[in-house]
């Protein structure tokens, strides 16, 4: 195994613990027994709509800055599905009873829009392998949470196919652990420190898991 498969292997490892508190995370189980309201069920496109406006920002900058290396079809990637995204908030919103009005005026917490505060700042001073090794670990959890909360939605709460397809998209995501390598080899021939993107990936999973907190929280 090279190096970077190591260091990947490493973080993967190391972050088992925040991985399965965010997949058996409370919430989940609350939306399958369709226990959360349908007012408390807004704080997801709330809090995602501001992230978007956010994220989507910083997949930009991400691009503007590594886009033209070897893997920039990584962050081109991203970007796409950043765009993509706006669509199906405002469609789960609708079925919320949120206007995209409803949405710019919903003011997300601090512990909710955490997540979307420190990849901006990955996208202004994080190394390319600092916001791969993050996501790459980030979508697996974020995917099957995504999973979870659609079949419950349509299960429980009459959503169609339409109206849970921004978690959808996020849910069939491949594994991303091959390009990330790349990504990572490449900065770690650049002088990249291992420890900063082991801590990247470790800050990313925990602001995930102060997500589905805020999540829990709207919904108390």
């Amino acid at each position: 195994m090279t190096r970077a498969g190591e260091l990947l292997r490493d973080v993967h490892s190391a972050l088992e613990a925040t991985e399965a508190k965010i997949r058996r995370h409370p919430y989940l189980a609350a939306v399958k027994a369709g226990s959360v309201s349908l007012e408390a069920l807004r704080a997801i496109p709330g809090h995602q709509y501001h992230m978007w406006q956010s994220d989507l920002r910083s997949a930009a900058h991400l691009v503007a800055r590594f886009g033209t290396r070897p893997y920039g079809s990584f962050f081109f990637g991203d970007l796409d599905a950043e765009v993509a995204a706006r669509g199906g908030i405002t469609a789960m919103a609708a079925k919320l009873g949120m206007s995209e009005a409803d949405l710019q005026s919903y003011e997300p917490s601090p512990q909710g829009f955490a997540y979307a505060a420190y990849f901006a700042w990955l996208a202004l001073y994080g190394s390319a392998a600092e916001v791969a090794c993050g996501l790459t670990v980030n979508l697996s959890a974020w995917g099957h949470n995504c999973a979870e909360v659609s079949k419950a939605l349509r299960a429980n709460y009459g959503f169609s196919a339409e109206e849970t397809a921004f978690l959808d998209g996020f849910a069939a995501l491949p594994s991303f652990d091959e390009i990330a390598t790349e990504i990572i080899a490449d900065d770690l021939a650049r002088g990249v420190a291992p420890a900063e993107i082991m801590r990247a990936a470790r800050l990313i999973q925990a602001y995930e898991a102060m997500f589905w907190d805020a999540m829990a929280s709207a919904a108390a």
